[in-house]
């Protein structure tokens, strides 16, 4: 795991501007403090800060081979195999890394070495004999690139923030796009909060040649849904337990390997969690979990879970940590999270950001596992079956386009007075999705909508500490293997993962079984009367929220949260005053 950052432009680099460009790079060093590298021509920089993981041993980065220089973020969690496929084909390597591996491989396929890649990545490839530079981002969208394209020239990095710093690009809002992250906390498409900021899609790949760029996707989980032969699916729950926890088996363990450091999982009382950490036990030795423990409530409150964890950690050989997470400390990271130049991340950042820290302070962990993914993957949300009965009632793609999103909507209409219409883009995802089942439809929404913002969320904060978190889950052919599930297996009547239930049941008890969220309890607490509240109260006409939002309508909507939960709306506008406030 690592930071990428480069600049190509059909000019030549100014001493000026490679000077801000080697500034910049240092802040490369916070993803990858193990080392930084530069590569630098009269026309393109190109930078690559290292994280180790896979091995011990240094490498000069950018990585050189078949006359193409590499920028590379990420895990291959099949290069072994293709290291071995390469060898056949005559190929010689002179490092451990999955890193060459990729060069290789691009230099035997071509473009299409991406669909031989089966981990998550983000990757820069400058090749000198084609005088192109690609960028692409993995299937599921685990690993980010951003981007500024203007002039023939592109800027691109893994962090928004750093193209700001850089000096490179004003900061300057995506005005006709607030709205849409009011409601939905997060952007569809390409487009970001920043006006001049792109982020490559997952599964998308980019092509520049110096005059301008290409960008194309090749991977498309939607039309693997939508062409895949559903004629073999099985009808019987107990005929699809053994095939289902063979492939979450063989997941786990694919994800598992790549690492030279010891692992650790975020371990919570759900089923999700639970599983990862049980198979991860068979093939480590020493795994360290690690679960929230929020000091003003007991150990016996919903929101801690210490205890439900107690059974499974004693079973197969775990060392608990029980993080302590204040009030204090988990409002501490407010600023540094939200006033970043960042797009404001999820409300679930200050929580994981205060156990990342305490992670990396006191173990040094380097990799962490996580659950995320398999709630989108199979239907563990308690508004799937809410929205999947709306649905077939009125049959209209709206339904799942909004989910409980609608709230904001109508909130933005009450409070000030604005109208909102689900973004074209969203809606067009879904009409084209015919012949396809309520229950896979809205779980392709969220995984294409929905899930790629935690994923974000999770990577930023985890680089922030030095921490790659990997989520099997978001494996892309488990996730491809799920939809030829029968749809009731997921979702069924009153009960959701329904089948991951019913496959582990026999090694699985009831505090792993028991569905929790990943939730902090401070926010709802802050809004009525605390920090959020405070800050919400001392906005001013002069505040940068109020060119989008009337300070008055903000604070009547924080006045009626006391009798009714506008906490999700509430806290999107928070951030997003924050967001405006970046120094």
């Amino acid at each position: 795991m690592c930071g990428i950052l480069g600049y190509f432009t059909n000019n030549e680099i100014s001493n000026s501007q490679l000077h801000d460009l080697n500034q910049v790079s240092n802040y490369l060093k916070i993803r990858g403090p193990d080392y930084l590298g530069i590569k630098r021509g009269k026309k393109y920089f190109l930078a690559n800060s290292r994280l180790k993981i896979v091995s011990k041993k240094d490498y000069i980065l950018p990585l050189f081979k078949h006359n193409c220089y590499i920028s590379f973020s990420g895990e291959i969690l099949n290069y072994k195999y293709l290291k071995n496929f390469l060898i056949s084909k005559k190929y010689i390597f002179t490092t451990e890394t999955d890193t060459e591996i990729i060069l290789s491989l691009y230099d035997y396929y071509g473009l299409t070495f991406l669909d031989h890649l089966q981990g998550f990545f983000a990757i820069s490839i400058f090749d000198l004999k084609k005088n192109k530079m690609i960028l692409a981002v993995d299937r599921i969208g685990n690993k980010n690139i951003y981007y500024n394209y203007s002039n023939n020239k592109i800027f691109f990095c893994s962090e928004q923030s750093y193209i700001f710093k850089s000096g490179f690009l004003k900061f300057e809002i995506n005005k006709k796009k607030i709205d849409e992250h009011v409601v939905f906390g997060d952007i569809a498409g390409n487009e970001t909060l920043h006006k001049n900021i792109l982020k490559l899609q997952p599964g998308e790949v980019l092509e520049y040649n110096f005059k301008d760029i290409k960008i194309n996707s090749y991977y498309r989980l939607d039309k693997f849904v939508i062409n895949s032969d559903y004629s073999g699916k099985k009808n019987k729950l107990s005929d699809s337990t053994d095939e289902i926890k063979n492939i979450i088996t063989s997941t786990v363990n694919i994800w598992n390997n790549n690492c030279a450091y010891e692992k650790s999982i975020l371990l919570s009382g759900g089923i999700d969690s639970g599983l990862i950490a049980m198979i991860l036990t068979n093939k480590t030795k020493k795994l360290q979990s690690y679960t929230a423990k929020f000091t003003s409530y007991s150990s016996s409150s919903p929101y801690n879970e210490g205890d439900n964890i107690d059974e499974l950690c004693k079973n197969y050989n775990i060392k608990k940590n029980l993080i302590n997470c204040s009030e204090e400390t988990l409002l501490s990271n407010l600023g540094e999270i939200y006033s970043s130049f960042n797009e404001p991340s999820p409300s679930n950042s200050l929580l994981l950001s205060t156990l990342t820290k305490s992670m990396r302070k006191t173990n040094n962990q380097r990799i962490c596992f996580t659950g995320d993914g398999a709630d989108e993957v199979f239907g563990g949300y308690d508004r799937h079956i809410t929205i999947a009965n709306a649905y077939k009632n009125k049959k209209d793609n709206n339904v799942i386009a909004m989910g409980y999103n609608y709230l904001s909507v109508d909130r933005l209409k009450k409070f000030f007075q604005k109208k909102f219409k689900t973004p074209k883009l969203r809606l067009e995802y879904l009409d084209n999705l015919k012949n396809v089942s309520a229950v896979n439809k809205i779980l392709l929404y969220d995984l294409k909508f929905y899930l790629p913002m935690f994923l974000r969320s999770m990577e930023q904060i985890g680089m922030a500490s030095s921490i790659e978190y990997r989520s099997p889950f978001t494996d892309y052919k488990l996730i491809e293997e799920s939809f030829r599930l029968n749809e009731k297996f997921k979702i069924f009547k009153f009960s959701n993962k329904l089948i991951l239930k019913k496959t582990f049941s026999n090694i699985s008890n009831k505090a792993i079984i028991k569905k929790r969220k990943f939730e902090d309890p401070y926010l709802e607490k802050n809004f009525n009367k605390g920090l959020f509240k405070d800050i919400i109260m001392q906005l001013t006409n002069n505040s940068a929220i109020a060119m989008y939002y009337p300070v008055q309508g903000i604070k009547n909507l924080l006045k009626d949260n006391i009798k009714n939960r506008h906490n999700n709306t509430l806290m999107r506008l928070l951030t997003l005053e924050l967001f405006l406030q970046s120094k």
